[in-house]
């Protein structure tokens, strides 16, 4: 069971590999010490957490 729909994660990838930099707001730019990993798991399982 996935936590998460891969569907809309890939559609959001996207859109943000399309974004131009100089458009981004900093922010609007999540602080990237607030995002955590859980190395435990493999790779395609990873659990992201904000």
């Amino acid at each position: 069971m996935n936590k998460y729909n891969i569907e809309e994660l890939a559609e959001k990838l996207e859109r943000c590999r399309n974004v131009n930099l100089d458009d981004v707001k900093l922010e609007d730019v999540d602080e990237i010490t607030d995002i955590k990993i859980d190395r435990r798991k493999p790779s395609s399982e990873y659990y992201w957490s904000f």
